[in-house]
């Protein structure tokens, strides 16, 4: 009886093995697939670098015909956690609280991630009847946003550290990827070429005259992207901006947002550093 049962075991076991490897190369294949699905391909036209413009035309087109995806027009979104009211960390509610509920308002995200986890925007759209734009550079949490249905404007590029548009190398590390040192075309595992265009821009292609409220969390490129806003031609009522992972301080965001005609609201802070945000007003 042993030895049958032996015998069974020495066939079963690499069968059970070979469906787990199946399974797992799968999984590491699809993964793969909805990367490639979701990245788009880096356009070589000559429309980069300091001596295009940031209102350049055919940037402007490049952004509107490549780079931007339409709010989905599906009724439903598609939400893993739909019980949460408030994905944010407290962000939300400070602006909500700054701009008296507003309805029917336009935000900005940049580093939206997923569209739904610590989601500083998706309460507006939700309760309030906002859209706007989600700006997300890692082609693996863009392919997830894409699953949400959220009724704003997707885009899987990045918002420039320069006046002007740029191709940058990205790290991929899903809440905390960033702009790299790398030069972008260099194949290292973990990066990921992207295209990155002016905060401006964005708002040309989309014929965009008010940002009611934009959040900014970017791992340390926050007031580089600051500095290329002209800030004498937009309107952005609010922002959100973590200052954790500047190089030059959190005092420069405050003295930076100070000349700009900004007033510095409050803090937003997490125990477990999952928010480190300065809230700033227009004056």
């Amino acid at each position: 009886m042993f030895y049958f049962k032996s015998i069974r075991m020495f066939f079963i076991l690499p069968l059970v093995f070979m469906l787990v490897l199946f399974i797992v190369l799968q999984t590491s294949v699809m993964n793969e697939m909805l990367m490639n699905s979701a990245m788009i391909p880096i356009r070589d036209d000559k429309l980069n670098g300091p001596y295009i413009s940031i209102d350049d035309p055919r940037v402007i087109e490049k952004l509107r015909s490549f780079y931007l995806v339409p709010p989905s027009n599906k009724t439903d979104l598609n939400l893993d956690n739909p019980e949460i009211i408030d994905t944010s960390m407290g962000q939300a509610e400070k602006i909500r609280q700054i701009l008296g509920n507003k309805k029917n308002g336009f935000f900005i995200e940049c580093g939206a991630l997923d569209g739904e986890i610590r989601s500083n925007t998706l309460n507006f759209e939700r309760f309030h009847g906002w859209t706007g734009l989600l700006i997300e550079a890692d082609p693996l949490n863009y392919a997830d946003m894409l699953k949400k249905n959220r009724k704003a404007w997707l885009s899987q590029t990045c918002l420039s550290i320069h006046p002007y548009p740029e191709i940058v190398s990205f790290e991929q590390n899903h809440n905390i990827g960033k702009i790299s040192s790398h030069r972008p075309g260099s194949k290292h595992k973990g990066y990921t070429d992207v295209q990155c265009f002016p905060f401006y821009s964005y708002l040309l292609a989309l014929n965009i005259k008010q940002v009611d409220y934009f959040s900014l969390d970017v791992e340390g490129s926050e007031l580089d992207v600051l500095k290329t806003i002209p800030f004498d031609k937009v309107d952005i009522k609010t922002l959100s901006v973590e200052f954790a992972h500047v190089q030059s301080g959190k005092q420069a965001i405050l003295d930076f947002m100070a000349s700009k005609n900004y007033r510095y609201h409050s803090n937003v802070t997490h125990p477990d550093w999952l928010a480190n945000d300065f809230i700033f007003t227009k004056i």
